[in-house]
């Protein structure tokens, strides 16, 4: 089985460290930032960082017939990167947080999704486009969480 890997980058006005614990945070600022394309979102254990076991589900369309995708998630610090593998898919996400200044974050989120051979594979290489706009989606909705909450006191 092949892997597609779908990257979506941002600059984010707060200091690498706040960035990260914001981003670890997922009981108040991870459901805040999701999109219209995920529904059900649940805190299953922990909350934040390392250890959290989170579900929602993943509806690529927001609304239509497209098949949703249930996902459920559990996370992992590794190398200073925040690793999410969804337990269903067998997704992983990498969102990667690097000071660019001292008020200045450089934040990537990377998507490793198994993806069968053949035309079913095209057919998710197709779709790269659509996850791509989500998750840059959920990068500008972190963006403006943090400038509304410069201090972070919400990420705590």
């Amino acid at each position: 089985m092949a892997e597609i890997s779908v990257t979506a980058l941002a600059m984010v006005d707060a200091p690498a460290e706040q960035v990260r614990t914001a981003l670890a945070d997922y009981r108040e600022v991870r459901p805040a930032i999701l999109t219209a394309n995920f529904s059900g979102y649940q805190v299953l254990e922990g909350g934040r960082g390392a250890g959290s076991q989170v579900r929602w589900t993943y509806n690529p369309a927001r609304w239509g017939r497209r098949r949703a995708r249930d996902w459920e998630i559990q996370a992992d610090e590794v190398d200073g990167a925040l690793v999410e593998r969804d337990s269903h898919s067998g997704t992983v996400t990498i969102w990667t947080v690097i000071e660019a200044d001292g008020a200045r974050s450089a934040v990537r989120v990377e998507l490793v999704v198994p993806a069968p051979d053949g035309p079913r594979g095209m057919l998710a290489r197709s779709r790269i486009g659509r996850l791509r706009r989500v998750y840059g989606e959920v990068l500008q909705a972190l963006r403006e969480r943090i400038a509304a909450d410069p201090g972070g006191t919400h990420a705590d």
